[in-house]
This record gives structure tokens, sequence and C-alpha cells, in this order.
């Protein structure tokens, strides 16, 4: 196990109609004038949420400055158009209400407040770069379970001008409180939550498959996480007003991106920097963009340490391994995950997504302009991620 720092300083208040303290929440920290970041789609309207979060808002006597508008994939243009707004109005606290795109874009331009000069100054291939020290205090309500952003420091945007999607974090972008009620999610669109549930699924397995040894805690925490997602995910599906599942969805959500399944191990995370080329270059969601590649990675990787996927196979598929190749109940093990993201609906071929003729030299060069490779189970080159891209094709 390697050396680590953990803190989660976020507070989290878990429950049902627990967005009705929001308000409270934020008066009682001292703030008054706020910057209230949100998703202007029909969702938060038909709802109810919005004019329930707005009552409790008003109840506190916040003055309440809002944005809205923020899409998937979420924009600089829009975190610059935050940031003059919130410099403007002399905003105390930002609070964002929707999932990770809203979130991040909140936390940019919370970072981007306190500055003078550009917050893209932060965004870089590797998070972490130019870290995050100061920014107003930031406050989310989670509507949809995915991308973790509630409870970690990070942040993604992408560059209108470039198209480059890049990442930023630092100890100064966690969220102070963040309202998780599982109810909210009930009326999400069934794709929505199938790229969220399979969005979680990668965020373990990026930390899951290391090359550092005896990290046996960690690695029964993310395969209990992975296990129950498998098993659970297609219920949900089913019976999405089940409350019991989105809880145990929606707590999966946060706890597999706040590096609790991480800590004490070198990381990977290609499957992600090979996605984002993917989103930048076709818009696809990213939910998307992480199930065509990770299967495409787990068929390029799989034989550097099969004893890795051997175990992946029989605690979380419930495998068995006796008696047989274990080069064949490691590659199972990647048949058992294409299979799952299929029975999620989720496309694990750039052809299943509307990608027929994908330019992975252009993806592969992009990535590449950057640093010399990207991952660390293995260390994928230029060659290499054009033959990963080739395996999704």
């Amino acid at each position: 196990m390697e050396d680590f720092i953990f803190n989660i300083p976020t507070q989290i208040v878990f429950g049902k109609e627990t967005h009705k303290r929001v308000g409270q929440l934020i008066s009682s920290r001292g703030y008054k004038r706020i910057l209230f970041v949100y998703d202007s789609g029909k969702f938060l309207q038909e709802n109810g949420l919005l004019d329930e979060v707005g009552k409790t808002l008003a109840e506190s006597k916040l003055e309440v400055t809002e944005l809205t508008g923020i899409r998937p994939n979420p924009l600089l243009s829009k975190v610059h158009e935050g940031v003059e707004i919130a410099k403007k109005n002399r905003i105390e606290f930002v609070l964002a209400m929707g999932g990770g795109s809203t979130i991040d874009t909140a936390k940019a331009i919370a970072v981007g407040a306190v500055e003078d000069g550009d917050v893209w100054d932060h965004f870089y291939s590797a998070i972490g770069v130019s870290p995050i020290f100061e920014a107003l205090p930031v406050g989310t309500i989670l509507t949809i379970a995915a991308t973790g952003s509630e409870t970690n420091c990070g942040m993604m945007i992408t560059n209108d001008e470039t198209g480059l999607k890049r990442g930023a974090g630092g100890p100064g972008a966690y969220p102070i409180f963040s309202i998780l009620n599982p109810e909210i999610t009930y009326s999400l669109p069934a794709y929505q939550t199938a790229a969220g549930v399979c969005d979680m699924y990668t965020h373990v397995t990026e930390r899951y498959f290391t090359n550092t040894k005896n990290t046996y805690v960690v690695d029964a925490m993310a395969e209990g996480i992975l296990r129950t997602l498998y098993e659970i995910g297609p219920k949900l599906l089913k019976d999405p007003k089940n409350y019991d599942l989105r809880a145990e969805v929606m707590w999966i959500g946060t706890i597999s991106h706040n590096d609790t399944v991480g800590v004490g191990r070198v990381q990977d995370w290609a499957t992600h920097d090979l996605g984002y080329e993917i989103t930048d270059l076709y818009n696809l969601t990213h939910g998307a963009t992480v199930t065509i590649m990770l299967i495409a990675w787990m068929k390029y990787v799989f034989e550097h340490d099969i004893n890795r996927f051997g175990r992946y196979a029989k605690f979380v598929f419930g495998i068995d391994p006796q008696g047989r190749n274990r080069r064949d109940v490691a590659y199972e093990s990647v048949l058992a995950t294409e299979a799952f993201f299929k029975e999620m609906g989720m496309p694990t071929r750039f052809s299943e997504a509307g990608i027929d003729e994908p330019d992975v030299e252009r993806m592969a060069e992009t990535i590449c302009k950057e640093r010399d490779y990207i991952g660390n189970f293995i260390q994928l080159k230029h060659d290499d991620i054009e033959k990963v891209y080739k395996l999704a094709m």
C-alpha cells in the first residue's frame, strides 16, 4: 500500500425531503448573497423541486441570483458568465442543484470569483498541476447520481474555443455540504440512470486495476461496490421508484469517486482519458464513452495481470476459477462486464453509439499532444491508444 492523505470535509445530508433544509444549511453559516446554479431543463420544474428549493431559500431570507442553462459537458463560457455575475453581485456562496455538470460549473465559478486571472489556468490533462486552494463556499443538491462531484474536489470543464475537456481540483474546491435525497431521482429517464450507474462503475475500476500490491481492504470495498452495481443496476431500471435501490445507487455514486476505494494505490484513469476525446469530438454522453472504452481497454490489458482480473471475476461476478485456465477466467470477466453494460442498455462499441468511422488517429494525437502516455496499469502511448480505440470498432 502507498502512503496517502485522506480528507473529505463535505457534510453529507442524506434522506427523504432533505432538500427542504438547504436554506437553513446556508443561512446558519452566516451567508446572505448566493448564486443559485441549476439546469434549466424541464426535470426540475416538472417534479416541483425548483419551487420547493426556492421556497426554503426565501424563508431563510437569502438574496438569490440565478444562473441557469447548464448543459452536459459544461462549457467554460458559462463558467466565465457565472464568475462575472458573482463578482458583480458580491456573491458569498454558490449553490448548485443538478448533476455533475452543474456542480462542476458551480465549483469553477467559485474558484474564478476569488481570482483576478482566468480560472481556465487551473485546468490541465492531469488534475493537480495547478491545485486550487481558495474558492467561494459551495453547497450542492444532487439530482443525478453518477459523478461523485458532490463530495470530491475535482471538476471537468470543456473549453468552447479549443474543444478540450480538462480537469482541475484541489483542497479549496470541496463542497461544504451536499444534500442527497434519493427521491429526487425517481423520474430520471432510464438511459440517464443507466449511464450514471455505469459511470460510477468505471470510477471504481479506474482505482481497482492497479499494480500496487497489498491493497486488501480497498480491494474488498471496491469489489463490494462493483458487485452491488452489477446486482441492482438492472433491478433499478425495472423499478425506478424503488427508494432503497435509488438510495444504494446514490450513495455508491458518492463513495465511488471521493477516493474512498482509491487511497493507498496508484490509479489508472486511461478509460476516462480515452472517453474524454470521444466526448470532445462527437459530443457523446460521458457514461456512454466510458462503457465503450472500458471494454476495449480491458481487452487490451487483461493479460498484463490475469491474477487481478481473476480476482475481479471471482468476487464481482462469482465466476468459479477452480480447475480452469487462469487466462480464460480473466477474459470471462471482461465478457461479463460487457454483458452487464449491454443489459443496462449502454454501448460497448462505437457503432452502437452511432459512430461508424471514429477518427482514431485524431483522438490519439490530441491525447499525446499534452503527455507521453495515459494510464498506469499499463502505460498507453500513441500506438497503444490507437489500438485500444480500434478494439472498440
